[in-house]
């Protein structure tokens, strides 16, 4: 039987993956080297929401950078996202913000 944090940090990596595969620009494999970072992220602390938030701007942030210019390759890893979780983590988005970069997001990337 698994120690109820092991449980704990299974579950945190299971959904922070899950949000990863469902965010904008993302390659769609998962390597062992993001579970690993998935896993650091819980033993840091790290909300999930904070992670939700941080893969949200991310992928906004390629839209606008990337404008009218050729397509941006995918992201082959979650650590791309080290540096927008520790911004999240410093300077949380508001609920405005974090809905008009989704709006963005759904402009550019509607849901099947």
């Amino acid at each position: 039987m698994r120690h109820p944090d092991q449980s704990a940090r299974a579950t945190y990596v299971r959904e922070v993956v899950r949000l990863y595969l469902a965010t904008p620009g993302v390659l769609g494999r998962v390597r062992r080297a993001d579970q690993r970072f998935a896993g650091q992220l819980f033993d840091e602390g790290v909300p999930l929401y904070a992670v939700q938030r941080a893969l949200t701007l991310a992928a906004a942030r390629r839209i606008h950078h990337n404008g009218f210019s050729t397509p941006l390759s995918p992201i082959y890893c979650l650590a791309y996202f080290a540096q927008p979780i520790r911004e999240v983590l410093t300077r949380p988005p508001g609920h405005r913000e974090i809905d008009a970069l989704r709006e963005t997001i759904a402009r550019y990337w509607p849901a099947d």
